[in-house]
């Protein structure tokens, strides 16, 4: 459950501090008063040269890990193929639109780097547990 928080926060701060105003969670934090605050933040690292990949893609897939972990603990009492199957919902969704993507189903860019970090943490999370079909 710890490290799901510190992944989503992790997330959320790469977002806040190195991507554009315009994004709704930066207009939510300044909504709800802490403009000034990040503001300056973002000021402090304004000089650090973050690549692309951790801007726009590393994010995503700390969602996703966040997500997976999150899930799993809150089922882990359920049956596991239940918590499997939750933990891996969020993940599908957006591996499925990435490649819709491709397609031109779906809005957006298709885009490696995200197909990679939402497929990654579901990979390991499926290896770590023994995958789908392991008997319990």
């Amino acid at each position: 459950m710890v490290l799901g928080i510190l992944l989503l926060l992790i997330g959320i701060s790469i977002y806040l501090l190195f991507r554009s105003e315009t994004i709704t969670l930066y207009r939510w934090c300044a909504s709800a008063g802490m403009k000034e605050s990040l503001d300056t933040l973002r000021e402090s690292v304004r000089h650090w040269d973050m690549p692309a990949f951790v801007r726009f893609s590393l994010p995503d897939g700390l969602y996703c890990a966040s997500y997976i972990l999150l899930m799993d603990a809150v089922w882990k009492k359920s049956q596991r193929t239940l918590r499997l199957l939750v933990a891996s919902l969020i993940p599908l969704v957006a591996i499925t639109h990435e490649l819709l993507q491709v397609a031109g189903l779906a809005r957006g860019t298709f885009d490696w780097s995200d197909l990679l970090c939402y497929t990654l943490p579901l990979l390991i999370y499926y290896l770590l547990t023994g995958g789908l079909f392991k008997k319990t």
